[in-house]
């Protein structure tokens, strides 16, 4: 016979266990405060509600229950506002048929995401555009225009005479010019003595020639001759023929060999004319002068 040992953990023993005459194992003290006090199921009936849980109905806060959860639904309710139909059949007598073919309306493209493609077989014409739908349409309407039969200067001579005139000229696309065209206009005008001779001048005070108006030409010249080699002229200039001034950067110089002066110059002012420098003595200078300008 073999005999069964455990450890006593309490007093660090060893004992053997031992049985029952009925073979069970002896226990001699057993906790039994935390046990239920029912001393049969059946007398746990009455304090357990049934639960069928083929007919669960209310709702359950899914965040209370953890892990996943199914859920097994014949027929579930329809969300506010819905729809009731059960089939897509029986949506056929509630909806209007759309000829897409045939599509009339405007709509806005600013209404439509991404990108819009459209075909039309014909577009209305914008306002005030031709209405003409080809090109030989307007034939009726265009006035032929024969390039090759325009008109020249000699056809207009009733209406300018100076287009005919030039037309004349014209010789290979190019004007000819005439050798006895008018020559340029060149304008003299004795400031000084007379064509035939000099003018007797007095040195005692400063003189002044006569002014000439040179508001019409480019360039002016302005010579003669005196009989006094240390005389001096200048040149004077006027916007009115009444207030007068020196052309400082201009001057005369007579020839000491033969008394002759001479000088050219651009004409940007309206009058011009000399003044003989007094030289404070009683003699007087035999003056001879021009001034002459070209158109």
């Amino acid at each position: 016979m073999s005999l069964l040992l455990v450890h006593d953990s309490a007093n660090s023993k060893l004992r053997e266990l031992e049985c029952t005459a009925a073979g069970l194992l002896k226990v001699d003290k057993v906790d039994v405060s935390a046990l239920a006090t029912q001393a049969t199921l059946s007398g746990l009936n009455g304090k357990i509600t049934a639960c069928d849980t083929g007919s669960i109905s209310g709702t359950v806060a899914v965040s209370a229950v953890s892990g996943n959860v199914a859920c097994t639904h014949a027929a579930l309710p329809l969300p506010s506002g819905a729809a009731t139909e059960s089939s897509l059949n029986s949506l056929n007598g509630k909806v209007t048929a759309c000829d897409t073919g045939s599509i009339s309306g405007t709509v806005a493209v600013s209404a439509v995401s991404g990108n819009v493609a459209c075909t039309h077989a014909a577009l209305p014409l914008p306002s005030g555009a031709a209405s003409e739908s080809s090109l030989a349409s307007l034939n009726g309407k265009v006035t032929s225009c024969d390039t090759s039969a325009l008109a020249t200067a000699a056809a207009q001579s009733t209406a300018n005479s100076s287009l005919a005139t030039l037309a004349g000229c014209v010789s290979a696309n190019v004007v000819a010019v005439s050798s006895s065209a008018a020559a340029l206009s060149v304008t003299n005008n004795v400031v000084w003595g007379t064509t035939g001779a000099p003018e007797a001048v007095s040195n005692a005070t400063d003189q002044f020639s006569d002014s000439v108006d040179v508001s019409t030409f480019e360039k002016i010249s302005i010579f003669g001759s005196s009989n006094n080699f240390a005389h001096e002229l200048d040149i004077q200039v006027s916007p009115d023929n009444s207030n007068w001034f020196d052309l400082t950067s201009e001057f005369i110089q007579v020839d000491f060999a033969n008394g002759h002066f001479g000088r050219v110059l651009d004409a940007p002012f309206k009058y011009v004319r000399l003044k003989s420098v007094s030289s404070g003595g009683g003699s007087t200078d035999n003056l001879w002068a021009w001034i002459v300008g070209k158109k």
